[in-house]
């Protein structure tokens, strides 16, 4: 048990970042690129992934001083769980038995399903394989509760993981040829599980939009406001006047308002290059599968590089959207029945906002009724779902006591969402 725990802990320290890098190296010498092109090519897709994070750490730095001010606003009342965010709901699901098990497991199983022809995608970022373990050991927790015998429970839950991992794997499939159109990420797809409530939202969102005689109309999209405006209608020019806008209604001072107003615009610059950096890296290795593939399923099997969200960041809309959706996302935050104060949610909001440009076609309009729609779904699940993330944050040892409700985005994924329904049915909680 010490051996699993120090690997465990060894995959949670070195992060995404790190861990990256190895896995496409060692990917590209298994589909022969040669160990020093695929040690290129993983210091490629790690410096993005590296990159990406920094610009998003500068960016929630940076608009922080609005965050502070939307949260000074809130008392407390009403408010009985902490949001820890996907960050700490990956922690607690990495401090589980289950990490070394489900992830051998579902690589193995990936790499069957692709021999098989059931699938196209191949998931290579086995950091965020933390979204099916939590799953599985929240099954475990529920089911050791109801009283299910501790072999049963287990292999319950690992059975869960891997089924709704094969479900991901599949909504990647139907997903690759919009994402690689409209993302221009040729080659690669998404895989993350809180992309099913992210994009089927925003699906059904636009369809409804499309449906509304005049709504339908409305086309605001990042070249409309450049074709009317010139210059002023540039993204980076349009972020900086709407973080002056913002910086102005929480009462900034000058020297805050002009470094969230740089910040915002900087990130609109910044983050589409580092996605290009790290697509420098994936695109050989995206290649190689394919051919690799191809030479013993057929030439007409495309295989897809299935990736995090953070592929999506660099779109500008979403980025454009970030400053307008802070103010809304704490007006939600009031509404009845949400218990949850989303502190963690306001420094991931551009993971929605950049998302939700994928059915919207980029257009502001459709991107942010989406994100609002996202954001009131996630903050009455998380806020729902704050008992089963407490107790499995407690088994896990993240938290020593069950006294202050924590719970994070990944708590409103399809397999927690359905887990918490059973343990409803079992009348655990």
């Amino acid at each position: 048990m010490e051996v699993i725990d120090s690997i465990v802990q060894f995959v949670m320290d070195i992060g995404g970042g790190v861990f990256l890098p190895i896995i496409i190296t060692v990917m590209g010498v298994v589909f022969k690129l040669g160990f020093f092109d695929s040690m290129r090519n993983g210091l490629r897709v790690g410096a993005g992934f590296l990159g990406i994070n920094i610009v998003l750490t500068m960016l929630v730095e940076g608009i922080q001083p609005v965050i502070n001010y939307y949260s000074s606003l809130g008392d407390g009342s009403g408010f009985t769980v902490v949001d820890i965010g996907w960050e700490g709901m990956s922690a607690v699901a990495w401090s589980t038995s289950f990490a070394l098990v489900i992830v051998p497991l579902a690589m193995i199983l990936n790499y069957l399903l692709l021999k098989a022809r059931f699938t196209k995608t191949m998931d290579i970022d086995v950091w965020n394989y933390f979204h099916v373990i939590i799953g599985g050991s929240m099954l475990y927790y529920i089911l050791a509760l109801a009283g299910v015998k501790t072999g049963i429970a287990y292999a319950a839950g690992v059975i869960y993981a891997l089924g709704t991992f094969v479900v991901v794997l599949k909504w990647a499939d139907w997903i690759a040829p919009r994402w690689q159109k409209y993302y221009d990420l040729p080659g690669t797809t998404c895989c993350n599980n809180d992309t099913i409530y992210l994009w089927g939202i925003n699906f059904v969102i636009c369809k409804i939009i499309e449906k509304i005689p005049g709504l339908n109309k409305v086309n605001m999209n990042v070249s409309w406001f450049s074709d009317k405006l010139g210059a002023l209608g540039e993204s980076s020019v349009l972020t900086f006047l709407v973080g002056l806008i913002l910086s102005v209604i929480t009462r900034q001072s000058p020297s805050n308002a002009l470094s969230v107003s740089v910040t915002l615009a900087a990130a609109v610059i910044l983050m589409p290059k580092v996605v290009s950096l790290l697509m420098e890296g994936l695109s050989p290795v995206s290649r190689a599968a394919s051919k690799y593939f191809k030479s013993r399923l057929g030439e007409d099997y495309e295989i897809n590089i299935g990736m995090d969200e953070a592929l999506c960041l660099g779109d500008e809309t979403g980025i454009e959207l970030v400053g307008i959706m802070i103010p809304i996302t704490m007006i939600i935050a009031f509404l009845p029945g949400i218990s949850m104060f989303p502190i963690a949610t306001l420094g991931s909001l551009i993971y929605i906002t950049c998302a939700a440009s994928l059915f919207a076609n980029g257009d502001v309009f459709r991107n942010l009724l989406s994100s609002i729609a996202i954001v009131i779904y996630k903050s009455y699940i998380n806020s729902w779902m704050a008992p089963v993330a407490t107790m499995l944050a407690l088994q896990a040892g993240y938290i020593d006591s069950a006294a202050t409700l924590v719970s994070g985005s990944t708590t409103a994924e399809f397999n927690c969402v359905l887990v918490g329904l059973i343990g409803k049915v079992l009348h655990v909680w």
